[in-house]
């Protein structure tokens, strides 16, 4: 084919010479009167190469349009491979991470690991809290003679482990919380269960009884204040209120219903009752449940609380943090309590303790604001003393310097109204900041406080730093901490 096209190519000029010379030669032969003729040949030789030369041009073009059609189906196919490529690698990924463990086993990482069942009939979440604070408290005057002035140093306040899931299907969820910590966070006085050492939070198990209807039975924090359903790695400060350590609930052993739609939310629950004013003898040697069921705890004890959302979401009071770009949020809580001690066998006391609170939380785009009043009566308080009447307050609000720095102060008061066993005298002012390395999974925290007026015995809480004094304006404190939650 290369040879013929060759050789049809070098022909073509001697035949346009031939042509040209037979013109000339009957140019020449012709009468004058022939040139006419030999014009309109001429013409109509040109017309013919211009139309061969613009077909040429039109094939030209059409030969063009195929090739970039061609082309692109060429790219189309070849990209659709490359897709399809694609698709089985992050397939083939995705199998190697969630690699079969065992027989229809899968784990992994969603927020946070897992195990889980390939029917999901079963899921175990774990996860893990630690919590590193520095605390320096100054003590002008204490209430023994030999009280040091000057007292603190690092401690692990926390370090647990979060197990938690469904098994057999997802309305049965279960929370199990081993791990070290202070073994009565409650305590009144520097007793020798002050002290850091292994010990249980939270374990229970709940059904899901209906799309608004649950039940709840282990050990978990009393539905009472607001404070102390706030999770302790979700707090605004270090930790949280003096008052709420005092009158707040704490952990109890029982059953826990719970009604929610979308505005209100009820929890009612039957229990072993509360121990942070001292109301039950089995926490003298065991300060956190679980307790055995003979030991001497209460004959009785309920706790009430509602919850009315104004606006907003319940996802929202999780935590006392409203990051920026956060909607408006909303709600108002009120709570009850009553418990009746048994016969601790010696002085035969059978106490009653009845107990109030209610709260206000408001959420912003970027700020918070909190105040609570609690209020709780004993009778009888002792066996020399006919009753006591514990009152408390808190304050709190926060706003966010940067996109990871927030500011925050609290306010908190109250105490024993009863001169003889202390006063409600307690009046604490503490401030401080959160700097948000990742959310609330690796945040760092430092307040400084300052107490007004006087922390009695039955007031003070080594835990969180405040020591009993009975001076005003005797004491201050200094804490910070790293918290790590995964």
């Amino acid at each position: 084919m290369k040879q013929r096209r060759h050789t049809h190519q070098s022909n073509y000029p001697l035949a346009m010479v031939f042509a040209w010379l037979m013109v000339l030669v009957l140019w020449h032969t012709s009468p004058v009167n022939a040139d006419d003729e030999i014009q309109r040949q001429l013409d109509e030789l040109r017309e013919r190469l211009d139309a061969v030369q613009s077909d040429t041009s039109e094939m030209r073009e059409t030969l063009d349009e195929l090739r970039s059609e061609t082309e692109q189906d060429w790219l189309t196919v070849e990209r659709s491979h490359q897709i399809r490529a694609l698709v089985q690698d992050v397939l083939s990924d995705a199998e190697s991470r969630n690699a079969l463990i065992g027989d229809g086993l899968l784990g992994g990482w969603s927020n946070g690991f897992f195990l889980a069942s390939s029917d999901d009939r079963f899921r175990l979440n774990i996860g893990g809290m630690i919590q590193e604070r520095y605390v320096m408290s100054y003590l002008r005057v204490g209430l023994n003679s030999g009280d040091d002035r000057w007292r603190g140093g690092i401690e692990n306040t926390r370090t647990r482990l979060h197990l938690s899931g469904h098994i057999f299907d997802r309305d049965t969820t279960f929370m199990i919380q081993p791990g070290f910590g202070w073994l009565d966070p409650n305590a009144i006085s520097n007793s020798p269960l002050t002290r850091i050492g292994s010990r249980m939070w939270d374990a229970w198990l709940q059904f899901r009884m209906s799309d608004q209807w649950a039940a709840k039975l282990g050990v978990f924090m009393l539905p009472f204040t607001r404070e102390s359903l706030v999770p302790d790695t979700h707090q605004l400060a270090v930790d949280r209120s003096l008052i709420d350590y005092r009158l707040g609930l704490a952990r109890s052993q029982g059953i826990n219903f719970t009604w929610v739609n979308n505005r209100k939310r009820i929890f009612f629950a039957v229990t072993n009752g509360s121990i942070p004013l001292g109301a039950i003898v089995a926490s003298g040697n065991n300060p956190t449940p679980p307790w055995g069921a003979s030991e001497l705890d209460t004959d009785w004890a309920l706790t009430a609380r509602g919850e009315y959302l104004i606006a907003g979401g319940w996802n929202q009071f999780k935590q006392f943090t409203s990051p920026v770009g956060s909607e408006f949020a909303m709600m108002v809580g009120v709570a009850a309590h009553a418990q009746n001690k048994e016969r601790d066998g010696q002085s035969g006391l059978k106490q009653d303790q009845v107990g109030i609170t209610a709260d206000l939380s408001m959420h912003f785009d970027g700020a918070t604001f909190f105040m609570a009043g609690t209020f709780h009566n004993q009778s009888p308080f002792n066996t020399s003393r006919p009753n006591a009447d514990y009152v408390g307050y808190v304050f709190q609000g926060s706003v966010y310097a940067t996109k990871n720095t927030e500011l925050f102060m609290r306010f908190e008061g109250g105490g024993i109204m009863q001169n003889s066993l202390g006063g409600d005298d307690v009046h604490i002012l503490t401030g401080g900041f959160n700097w948000y390395l990742d959310g609330q999974g690796l945040k760092v925290t430092s307040d400084f406080g300052w107490s007004f007026g006087e922390i009695p015995r039955r007031m003070e809480n080594y835990m969180v730093g405040w020591r009993g004094s009975s001076n005003r304006n005797a004491e201050w404190l200094f804490r910070t901490q790293l918290q790590l939650l995964f």
